[in-house]
C-alpha cells in the first residue's frame, strides 16, 4: 500500500518498546525500507536494532515467521497470506499481529449530504489508485438517493486525470504492476456478465498505454453475493448497491468476511451512532472516509485480522506483560498459608 509509511508503522513502536526488529518488505517495493534503515543508522541507531531483509515471501518471509528466535510477527497483507503466516507461527506458538484485507462499506442514508457523499466516495475509492485496504469499495445508498448518487459519482470519476504521479496535474497514477492491473481488470471483465459498468472499466491508451494504469470504475447491478461485492479487488473500482431500511443497510455492510473499515453518511446523529455501534469494523468514520490519524489505532476484526497499528495501542503488540511481586514483610507464616497448615 504505502511502503515507507508501513515500515514506520512496524519499526517505530517495536523499537520504542525496547525490541530489535527484522523487517521484510514486499518484493515489489523494498527501496524505501532500505532508505529508512540507512537514515536510522545515520541518526545514531545502533547496528542490529533495525534490520531489513529482502526476498520472496515464500522463502525469506516464511523462514522468518517460523524461526524460533523470532518471538513475535506483525504482518500487513492479504487475508490468504495472513492465514499462511498464522499457520507457520503455530509451530512455535508465536505471537501475531495481522492487518489483513478489507472490503470497506460506504453507507449513505437518505438524509445524507449527497454532494459530500459523492465526493467522499470518489476520493475514498481512488486513493492510492484504490490500493488501500480501507478504501471505499462497496457503496450502499438508500434508494431515494441511489440514482442521483450513481450519476454524480460517475460524473466525478470521469474528471479524474490519469498520468505521471510526479506531475502536479495528475490525479491518479498507475497500479503497482502490470500483473496487478490485469488482475483488477479481470474482476471488472467478469462482472460485465452479471452487472453494469457505468464508467471506466478499461486501461487507457495513448501515452499511458504502456503503464499499469486503469480508469476509475463504477459498477452497479451486482448481487450482494457476487465476486465484485465480496472479494477484495484492490484497485480503482467502486460497486454501488441500493438499500431500503436502515436495518438492511447495516446488514449489507456487515455481509462480507472482512471488518477493517467503514463509513456512514447521515445528518442524524442517532442514525450515525447506531451505524458506528453495529457495523463490524475496526474503524467507522461518519461523514468522511479514509483519514487515519496516528493518535488513533488502526486494525480490524473478522477476516481483516487482529491487533493494532499506530497510537499507544500499538505498543501493546510489541510488549509482553510480566507480573513481578516482592514480599518485604519477612513474615514466615502468612495468612494464606492456612490453606495448607489449617489452624496451626
Amino acid at each position: 500500500n504505502y511502503p515507507l509509511q508501513m515500515a514506520a508503522w512496524k519499526i517505530l513502536p517495536a523499537v520504542a518498546a525496547g525490541n530489535t526488529i527484522v523487517l521484510k518488505p514486499a518484493e515489489l517495493t523494498p527501496l524505501t525500507s532500505l532508505m529508512f534503515a540507512q537514515a536510522a543508522k545515520e541518526a545514531g541507531i545502533p547496528d542490529g536494532v533495525i534490520n531489513i531483509v529482502n526476498g520472496a515471501g515464500k522463502t525469506v518471509g516464511e523462514h522468518l515467521v517460523g524461526h524460533p528466535d523470532v518471538v513475535m510477527t506483525s504482518f500487513t497483507g492479504s487475508t490468504p497470506v495472513g492465514k499462511r503466516v498464522a499457520e507457520i507461527a503455530t509451530a512455535t506458538v508465536k505471537r501475531l499481529h495481522l492487518e489483513l484485507g478489507g472490503k470497506a462499506p460506504f453507507v449513505v442514508f437518505d438524509d445524507a449530504d449527497l454532494e459530500a457523499a459523492a465526493h467522499g466516495a470518489v476520493a475514498a475509492s481512488l486513493i492510492n489508485s484504490g490500493q488501500d485496504c480501507t478504501a471505499a469499495t462497496r457503496a450502499y445508498v438508500q434508494r431515494p438517493l441511489f440514482d442521483a448518487f450513481v450519476a454524480r459519482v460517475a460524473e466525478l470519476m470521469e474528471t479524474v486525470r490519469l498520468g505521471d504521479p510526479f506531475d502536479p496535474a495528475t490525479d491518479l497514477g498507475p497500479l503497482v504492476s502490470h500483473r496487478h492491473r490485469d488482475a483488477v481488470a479481470g474482476f471488472v471483465e467478469r462482472a460485465r456478465g452479471y452487472a453494469t459498468v457505468v464508467t471506466g472499466g478499461e486501461a487507457p491508451g495513448g501515452d499511458l498505454k504502456d503503464g499499469a494504469y486503469y480508469r476509475p470504475t463504477l459498477i452497479t447491478g451486482a448481487a450482494q453475493d457476487s465476486e465484485v461485492v465480496q472479494s477484495e479487488i484492490f484497485g480503482p473500482v467502486l460497486v454501488a448497491l441500493p438499500f431500503d431500511g436502515d436495518d438492511e443497510g447495516i446488514r449489507l455492510a456487515n455481509d462480507t468476511p472482512y471488518g477493517l473499515a467503514a463509513s456512514a453518511w447521515s445528518r442524524d446523529v442517532y442514525r450515525a451512532n447506531r451505524a458506528t455501534r453495529e457495523i463490524k469494523a475496526g474503524c467507522v468514520w461518519v461523514n468522511d472516509h479514509i483519514p487515519i490519524i496516528s493518535e488513533m489505532p488502526h486494525g480490524g476484526t473478522k477476516a481483516s485480522g487482529y491487533g493494532k497499528d499506530m497510537s499507544a495501542y500499538s505498543f501493546e503488540e510489541y510488549t509482553q506483560v510480566k507480573h513481578v511481586m516482592f514480599d518485604n514483610t519477612a513474615v514466615a507464616a502468612k495468612d494464606w498459608h492456612r490453606t495448607i497448615f489449617g489452624d496451626r
